[in-house]
C-alpha cells in the first residue's frame, strides 16, 4: 500500500509541473494519471486521483491541500476508496506522517449524491476484516494529550460518521457542529480533518458516472476545478498592502465565535489576542518581514524550533522560561511568572526586568509559536504587566506557514538535536 501511494505521489509531482507550464486543470491531471500508465479502470490497478482537500488547523484557519486516492473500486451498491491526507500540520516535518482512510460510500437507489451514506470508515482493517486498508499517520497519542489515543478516535469519533449522508457531512464546517463527536483535549485538529477528508472524498464520489444528471452532484464536481484564479487574486491583494504601514494588531473587520457552542459570530474587538483576529497572518506576513523596527520571536522550545522555523526568528521558549501556573509556589520550577496569564505572579524580584529584556517595551514585536495559543497567553501576560499592546502582534503558528510562498523562508531540515535544561541563576526568589 505504501509503495503504491509513493508512486502516486511522485506521479502527482511530475504532473503538477506540467500543469503549471501548460495550464492543465486538476481533471486533466487525473486523466493523465489514469491514462498514461497501468493505472485506471480496466487496467492492472484501479482508478486513482488527486483531489482538493480543505485542511483546517487549530485556530480553525483553512489551507488548500491535496489528498490522494490510490484506490477506487465500484461494488454493486457502494464504492470502496482509500484516501491519503494530511491530518495535523502542527507536527514537525520529520514525524508528520499522512493518514490513509479506508472508506465505503453507498450508491443510493435515488441516484442522488445527498442520499449517499458512509458505509465504512476505518484507519486499519477494511470492512471484511481481512485486509489492511488504512493507516493512522497521526501521533498516537498526540503529544499534548497523552490520554487521547487512536483507540479513543475509533471509539468516540469514527462510529458517529457511520450512516451519515453526504447532506449531513457537507452542511457542517467543524466537529463542533456534529452531535455525539467525542473530541478529547489535543485531538481537535485530527478530528476536524477526518471531517474534511470525508467532505473531500464525497466531492470525488460525486464525479462517478452513477450520479450523472444529479444537480447536487454537479455542484460538488466544481471542487475539482482549477483554483489558480483564487490563489492569484489573493496574491495580488497581499502584494498591494503597503509595506511601510503596520496595521493595528487586531483586525476588527474579522469575525469569530467567542465560544465553540455559539451559533453566531461576533466582530473581533481590541484586546482579543487570538490568532483568528490578528491583522497579520500567513496571508500577508511576507509584506512585513525584514524590518529593522520589528523583533521577530518564536515562542516554541529549542527542540521544535530546530526542526522547523522561519528564518531570522529568535527563539524564546515560553513554557520553559516565561510562565507556569505553579512556578510561584514550586521552587523547582524556573519560570518568571506563576498564577494566571491574566493575573501573573512574579516569581523573582527581577522577573519584570528580565521580561522587558526579552520583550522590550519600546519595540514592535511579532510573536509566533506552533498554532498561536502560546502567543495568546504571552500577550495576556504582557498586557497585565503594562505593555503597550498596539505594538504586539500574534502572527499565528508554524503550522500556518506551510504554503509554497514561504518555502524559501523556512528552515525545516533538522541539523542539530537539542536537549535543553532551562533555569535562571543569581535571581532573588520572592
Amino acid at each position: 500500500m505504501k509503495k503504491s501511494i509513493l508512486v502516486l505521489f511522485l506521479l502527482f509531482l511530475m504532473v503538477t509541473a506540467f500543469a503549471v507550464a501548460d495550464e492543465l486543470s486538476l481533471g486533466e491531471v487525473n486523466s493523465f494519471l489514469n491514462g498514461s500508465a497501468k493505472l485506471g479502470e480496466g487496467s492492472k490497478a484501479n482508478q486513482v486521483a488527486v483531489i482538493p482537500f480543505n485542511h483546517i488547523d487549530g485556530p480553525k484557519e483553512e489551507d488548500l491541500f491535496y489528498a490522494f486516492v490510490p484506490f477506487k473500486y465500484v461494488a454493486r451498491n457502494y464504492i470502496k476508496y482509500q484516501v491519503t491526507f494530511i491530518s495535523c500540520t502542527c507536527r514537525s516535518a520529520d514525524v508528520n506522517l499522512w493518514s490513509t482512510a479506508y472508506v465505503e460510500l453507498t450508491l443510493p437507489s435515488s441516484g442522488k449524491i445527498e442520499d449517499s451514506e458512509v458505509r465504512t470508515l476505518s484507519f486499519d482493517l477494511d470492512s471484511t476484516g481481512h485486509y489492511l486498508g488504512g493507516f493512522w499517520g497521526d501521533s498516537n497519542p498526540p503529544p499534548t494529550a497523552p490520554e487521547a489515543t487512536y483507540e479513543d478516535v475509533k471509539a468516540g469519533q469514527i462510529p458517529v460518521y457511520i450512516g451519515k449522508t453526504c447532506a449531513d457531512i457537507m452542511k457542517v464546517s467543524t466537529v463542533d457542529e456534529i452531535e455525539g463527536i467525542d473530541v478529547k483535549t489535543g485531538a481537535t485538529v485530527s478530528a476536524n480533518n477526518i471531517l474534511r477528508m470525508l467532505q473531500a472524498i464525497y466531492a470525488y464520489h460525486a464525479t462517478d458516472a452513477f450520479f450523472d444528471g444529479d444537480a447536487t452532484a454537479a455542484t460538488l464536481r466544481a471542487a475539482f476545478e482549477d483554483k489558480k484564479a483564487t490563489a492569484e487574486t489573493t496574491a495580488v491583494v497581499t502584494a498591494a498592502v503597503a509595506a511601510a504601514d503596520l496595521p493595528y494588531p487586531v483586525d476588527t473587520t474579522k469575525k469569530y465565535k467567542a465560544n465553540k457552542d455559539d451559533t453566531e459570530e461576533k466582530f473581533c474587538e481590541p484586546g482579543n489576542f487570538g490568532p483568528t483576529c490578528s491583522a497579520i497572518n500567513s496571508e500577508n506576513l511576507k509584506t512585513y518581514l525584514g524590518r529593522t523596527d520589528v523583533m521577530y520571536i518564536d515562542l516554541r522550545d529549542y527542540a521544535d524550533y530546530a526542526k522547523k522555523h522561519l528564518r531570522n526568528f529568535e527563539c524564546i521558549p515560553y513554557f520553559a522560561l516565561i510562565f507556569n501556573a505553579d512556578a510561584h509556589t514550586d521552587p523547582s520550577l524556573p519560570q518568571l511568572f506563576g498564577g494566571s496569564v491574566e493575573e501573573p505572579v512574579p516569581v523573582y524580584e527581577e522577573s519584570d526586568e528580565i521580561l522587558e529584556a526579552l520583550f522590550p517595551k519600546n519595540k514592535t514585536i511579532f510573536l509566533m509559536c506552533q498554532s498561536g495559543g502560546r502567543v495568546n497567553q504571552l500577550m495576556k501576560l504582557l498586557n497585565a504587566r503594562g505593555w503597550d499592546m498596539t505594538k504586539i502582534y500574534n502572527i499565528g503558528g508554524m503550522a500556518q506557514y506551510a504554503g509554497p510562498e514561504y518555502r524559501d523562508l523556512v528552515t525545516d531540515t533538522p541539523e542539530i538535536l537539542v536537549e535543553a535544561t532551562y533555569h535562571f541563576e543569581g535571581l532573588t526568589r520572592k
